[in-house]
């Protein structure tokens, strides 16, 4: 066999120089041209690569064009493009690179290579290509019309993902004749197609495959999210279409219930159909169907609790939408008070705490529902300990929220006469708290005696920590420590101490931190990052070995808001990290927190990071920060990881920071990587290598 053809070598002959990568650098144009039309395969598969570059004029993409041309006799070669014969690279590499040039002037030849006839080893790589470079360039009608023949043969997967990329408005009715093939086996895929065209009149095929039954979860919610995208519903979502949609929001899948309620939510029809489940909250059969409920039909307490909780949800996220413009206050305290009997006790807790965000999103509107919606939260959901802390989280968001009620009610007699007194108070307290009263503080002081409810004193502490009420320091330091207390509420204690952040408070946080409870550490762990102190650090630095991984991620997030008073403790974590196998997520806080602070040693200790024993995803990220610091601090360990034999595909960031260095070795070390990258690999890191090398040619152009 000749040396250097390829023949026969298969998919290692891609590592090796072809000195292509040294022609783009000196814009020798006439040499890569001569290596496109050379008979090694490799380095003519290179060359076409390196002449998609828009750098190389209209004379690189002439060049390509006749690369086509001379391949298009070969295709009826069955031997052609064979999987172990590198002989149709060039072509595949050409067809590529035209398409990231944009050439209008290909489009021809493209059409020829695809209405020529290729062996079956070729035909998907060949088809696939010339399809997204056709569409790349913008000729979606030829893109379009010869898919259409294809998938009028077998509707192949890969045909109808090409298809959502050749969205041409003209391909939409033939699309719509032929989208049946694909039911009911591959629904999947006639989402994907039916969503790219954006177009109403799609609707009906979708809400069929809405409410299919061989339609899963995600395609069902895929369908639904592209409905969502269709412009005027009020056009094609009648009142026969929306019974389907009236199933799914009462279906057992959360989110599924939660698009097709954002869906009927959007025409008149569709929310008095909401309207109407509200109403009937007890799940009643209109009198004139009743007869007709067969036995086996389960009656449940309360058949239609999902899909209630749901049409919430919606108007909690979309009130306006139930609100008329030209009547904006008066309808939102009539849709208001439609939403009151949902208060009722009898009810799920579930549906009582989404009816009253509901009601919070409508009073927020204007201030006579507000007035409505605070007294009704007042006086019917504030004193149920399983509606109180959803109700004081609303009534904390009104625009005038009821101040004046809740210190009424935070003090010790404020609720008599309601059988819920201690929830009403500890309702007021949250409340309070979240609106950043200052003066309830004497009140919640108060309500830290201990002759006080246990989960009104915990709602106290809360409130003060939000208030950052320095007066209050004493008694939650002395309730952080005292042992005899309940550990729910030193661990209250510990976080309002450190929201205050005053530094009385650090000795109390410090023996939290040592505490043999795994909640005091975790809230001594999250506390202790408002301290900048060397005490803090080595106490943040002790938990972070911390056999419980949310205080670890609590004990690194801390270091990190810290900053770089905490560099050398956070420098430290990865060898320690390294050996105990931290989860990931914590790993990669890490390196958000060492990027953040400058120095060389923050830059060794990501390096350390970006290198095995951790998982790809850490050591991605690493990667990521490394290249970001300093050239000169990152330079050596760039090097480094670059010259990693195990490597096999080049480390993106890496390199493209290493052609920005212009350091020495930044251009055989980048030629190298984009020499190394075989036909075959993923397109990712191709892009990566030939970035790197751009950036090494604009740094040699004057």
């Amino acid at each position: 066999m000749r040396a250097g053809t390829g023949e026969g070598r298969g998919r290692t002959g891609g590592e090796r120089d072809t000195g292509v990568a040294r022609l783009w650098l000196a814009g020798d144009l006439d040499g890569l041209c001569r290596a496109l039309e050379g008979p090694d395969a490799l380095t003519a598969a290179r060359a076409a690569e390196v002449l998609g570059e828009p750098a190389f004029g209209a004379e690189g993409g002439a060049a390509l064009i006749r690369c086509l041309e001379r391949c298009e006799p070969l295709l009826a070669d069955p031997d052609f493009g064979s999987y172990n014969h590198d002989r149709s690279w060039p072509l595949i590499e050409a067809v590529r690179a035209l398409g990231r040039r944009r050439e209008q002037r290909a489009v021809p030849a493209l059409c020829r290579l695809l209405d020529g006839e290729a062996g079956e080893s070729l035909r998907y790589r060949l088809e696939t290509a010339a399809f997204e470079a056709l569409i790349a360039i913008g000729a979606w009608a030829e893109a379009s019309e010869r898919l259409l023949v294809r998938f009028d043969r077998q509707p192949e997967p890969h045909l109808v993902w090409l298809l959502t990329e050749a969205p041409h408005p003209q391909a939409l009715e033939p699309v719509l004749a032929r989208v049946w093939r694909l039911l009911p086996y591959q629904l999947a895929e006639a989402v994907g197609l039916l969503a790219a065209f954006r177009d109403p009149r799609t609707a009906p095929a979708l809400l069929h495959i809405v409410d299919t039954a061989e339609a899963a979860h995600p395609t069902r919610r895929a369908a639904l999210r592209a409905l969502l995208e269709l412009p005027g519903p009020e056009r094609w979502l009648h009142a026969s279409r929306i019974e389907p949609l009236v199933r799914r929001l009462r279906g057992p899948d959360r989110e599924t219930a939660r698009l097709a309620g954002q869906l009927l939510a959007r025409t008149e029809q569709g929310r008095a159909r909401m309207r109407g489940l509200l109403k009937d909250p007890q799940g009643h059969w209109p009198r004139g169907h009743r007869e007709n409920v067969p036995d086996s039909y389960p009656r449940e307490a309360y058949p239609y609790e999902a899909g209630c909780v749901v049409i919430c949800e919606v108007m909690t996220e979309r009130p306006q939408a139930f609100v008329s413009p030209s009547c904006g206050a008066l309808r939102s305290a009539e849709e208001a008070e439609a939403i009151l009997p949902l208060l009722d006790p009898a009810l799920p807790a579930e549906l009582r705490r989404a009816a009253v965000r509901a009601l919070g999103a409508f009073g927020a509107v204007d201030s006579r529902a507000g007035r409505m919606v605070a007294a009704a939260l007042l006086e019917r959901a504030l004193p149920d300990r399983r509606t109180v802390e959803t109700a004081a989280a609303t009534l904390a968001r009104l625009p005038e929220p009821p101040v004046r009620e809740l210190l009424r009610l935070l003090g010790p007699d404020g609720g008599r006469g309601h059988e819920g007194t201690p929830v009403s108070r500890r309702g007021a307290a949250i409340a309070l708290g979240l609106l950043r009263h200052e003066a309830a503080a004497p009140g919640l002081l108060a309500a830290l005696a201990a002759d006080e409810p246990p989960a009104l004193r915990r709602a106290a502490a809360d409130a003060l920590g939000l208030l950052g009420h320095r007066p209050a320091v004493p008694a939650l330091v002395a309730l952080a420590g005292d042992e005899e207390e309940a550990t729910a509420l030193r661990a209250r204690a510990v976080t309002a101490l450190g929201r205050i952040g005053a530094h009385e408070a650090l000795p109390a946080l410090l023996g939290a931190a040592r505490s043999d409870s795994e909640s005091l550490r975790l809230r001594a762990a999250g506390s202790l990052g408002s301290f900048p102190t060397a005490e803090a650090v080595a106490a943040l630095t002790d938990l972070a070995s911390d056999t419980e991984p949310e205080t670890v991620r609590a004990a690194v997030d801390s270091l990190a808001r810290i900053g770089p008073p905490a560099a050398s403790a956070l420098c430290a974590l990865p060898d320690l990290a390294g050996r105990d196998r931290r989860p990931g997520d914590t790993l990669r806080a890490l390196v958000t927190a060492l990027a953040a602070c400058p120095g060389p040693e923050c830059t060794t200790a990501l390096a350390r990071l970006a290198h095995p024993p951790y998982a790809q995803s850490v050591r991605a990220a690493a990667e990521r920060a490394l290249a970001g610091r300093p050239a000169a601090e990152a330079l050596p360990h760039l090097l480094r990881l670059l010259a990693d034999p195990m490597m096999r595909h080049p480390h993106g960031p890496a390199l493209l920071a290493l052609a920005r260095s212009g350091a020495p070795e930044a251009e055989a070390i980048v030629v190298e990587h984009f020499e190394h990258q075989r036909s075959f690999v993923a397109d990712r890191y191709r892009d990566e290598a030939r970035e790197a090398l751009r950036v090494l040619c604009r740094a040699r152009t004057p």
